[in-house]
């Protein structure tokens, strides 16, 4: 029987600040919105403090506010991990895992773990968030998720490192491109062909704004998107090329439907991968079961397309 011990007021703060109002929230959890706006002003009168900004059209956290939202997604953690605790002290292997990943790991890693969890241990449920690096330290730190993979995880006080590796910097295309011959190019050889790349706000391309920001001003990509796999699926077409790391393509890679051609010049910097987890925090055998995994699998693949490129 799952036990419920986040008290109400806390989950209300986050359903509203989660939600944007209070009616919203009340559709969201089928609670009276007057139940909610009650509980609210009361830990507000308590605090002396507003949670919310009131606007026009909803309602924004304060500073207060966040605060609590942060302290009830730990609390929401912790009683997660006390229930998976319980259920392994009786020997059953029940709960769930909170992971923090990458949209470039849907169709690869994180699509193996589902597949193993669902044959290997299918009494386990995994709660998967596809968040920016940024965004998965921030829910490490705050207890949002249990586990977080990613490229170049901002190092934060209480993280710990279980496995690190640099990954490979380079132009994708698929078999057929005037490119896909080359044992290796050099960004200056990129000029004139096609490009896709992903958004701006993402952080390879930031990483290529901020250091060779002449490339894209001289080769402005026919299509940018915040979506590997749209990107994905230009590159099949054959007619058009893409800078980023072995990882975000390494499916297409195993199969031969896309090449992987290093760049050669100097300077470049590789992004890493890595699997985080938080050194405060005991971790359920559940979740270490998933980071093992993850470190396992992913190794695996990348030591695997390297041995045949």
């Amino acid at each position: 029987m799952k036990m419920h011990l986040v008290p109400r007021p806390l989950l209300y703060v986050e359903a509203v600040a989660e939600h944007g109002s209070v009616q919203a929230a009340s559709r969201a959890l089928g609670i009276a919105a007057s139940a909610i706006d009650r509980h609210i002003k009361a830990l507000e009168e308590a605090n002396r403090a507003p949670l919310f900004e009131r606007l026009p059209r909803g309602m924004r956290p304060t500073a207060a506010g966040e605060a609590v939202v942060v302290m009830a997604r730990r609390w929401r953690s912790d009683a997660e991990r006390l229930e998976t605790d319980l259920q392994e002290m009786r020997g059953q292997e029940r709960g769930s895992v909170r992971l923090a990943a990458m949209d470039s790991m849907a169709n690869g890693v994180l699509e193996d773990l589902h597949v193993w969890l669902r044959e290997e241990h299918p009494h386990l449920r995994l709660n998967l968030d596809i968040v920016p690096p940024s965004q998965a330290a921030r829910q490490l730190d705050e207890g949002a998720v249990e586990v977080a993979m990613a490229f170049d995880m901002p190092r934060l006080r209480h993280q710990h490192v279980m496995w690190i590796d640099k990954l490979r910097f380079g132009c994708i295309v698929a078999p057929e491109h005037p490119l896909g011959a080359e044992a290796e190019v050099s960004l200056s050889r990129l000029s004139g062909h096609a490009l896709v790349s992903q958004s701006a706000r993402l952080p390879i391309r930031q990483y290529m704004d901020n250091r060779h920001a002449w490339f894209f001003a001289e080769n402005v990509p026919v299509l940018a998107s915040n979506s590997l796999q749209v990107l994905k699926r230009a590159l099949l077409r054959g007619d058009v090329a893409m800078i980023t790391s072995e990882l975000d393509v390494l499916p297409e890679l195993r199969s031969g439907d896309l090449v992987f051609l290093p760049l050669k010049d100097k300077g470049l910097v590789p992004p890493t991968i890595s699997v985080v987890i938080d050194a405060r925090r005991t971790l359920s055998r559940a979740a270490r079961l998933v980071a093992e995994y993850l470190v396992e699998r992913t190794g695996g693949l990348l030591a695997e397309a390297r041995e045949d490129s």
